[in-house]
């Protein structure tokens, strides 16, 4: 004779309860390995608080000057030019020496503007022909260059060794000139000064020595 079984309901009711658990327990686990995309990607204001700003770690001392040329020694007035300029040599009092003579060259402005010069004038004799003889004039040391500021009228006056060509015997190869060329500092053009007397066609001896120019006068 078989017996039957009958399960209470308190049983049954525990066994769907703890059913019910391990569904629950099995479906959270799942959600929690899958990743969330708000969680993968970082939002725009992270984006720009992790990049630096354009003016960040530099400052206004940090950033390298234009570099500037050196003003002009007076600002307002051009070059005393040939075109402006005449030209003139001086006998100066006591201005001979053994084998050499001292004398001042003279450069005027003869336009109707100022002008500024600064540095050595170049000096060369001229032959009979008009051309340039011998060797250009050294330059003498020992005076600093100045700027000199010439109003209309004034002039800028710089010294100039004469060496006697005798000195130089059968090396000088002597010749006649008519003059001197004078060159103002920086300038291709020239003026020229009329006064007969002996150069050296050798170029290689210096018979003129020319100092800066100074003043003005």
């Amino acid at each position: 004779m078989r017996t039957k079984v009958s399960a209470s309901p308190s049983l049954l009711v525990a066994g769907l309860l703890a059913a019910g658990l391990v569904l629950t327990g099995c479906s959270g686990g799942g959600n929690e390995a899958e990743e969330s995309p708000s969680a993968a990607s970082p939002t725009p204001s992270a984006i720009t608080t992790a990049t630096a700003s354009p003016s960040a770690g530099t400052s206004s001392s940090a950033t390298a000057e234009p570099e500037t040329s050196a003003p002009s020694p007076v600002e307002g007035t051009g070059p005393c030019t040939a075109d402006k300029l005449s030209a003139t040599v001086e006998d100066t009092p006591g201005g001979g020496a053994a084998g050499s003579v001292y004398r001042d060259l003279v450069l005027t402005n003869t336009s109707p503007e100022s002008c500024t010069t600064f540095g050595y004038p170049g000096v060369s004799y001229l032959g009979q022909s008009g051309t340039q003889v011998g060797a250009p004039a050294t330059r003498s040391v020992g005076t600093a260059a100045v700027a000199v500021t010439l109003e209309p009228g004034q002039s800028a006056v710089a010294s100039l060794r004469e060496t006697r060509p005798e000195n130089y015997g059968e090396d000088c190869r002597m010749v006649p000139v008519s003059g001197l060329r004078i060159f103002p500092p920086d300038d291709t053009a020239y003026v020229n000064f009329a006064r007969a007397g002996y150069g050296c066609s050798s170029e290689e001896v210096e018979l003129l020595e020319v100092g800066p120019l100074a003043g003005p006068r």
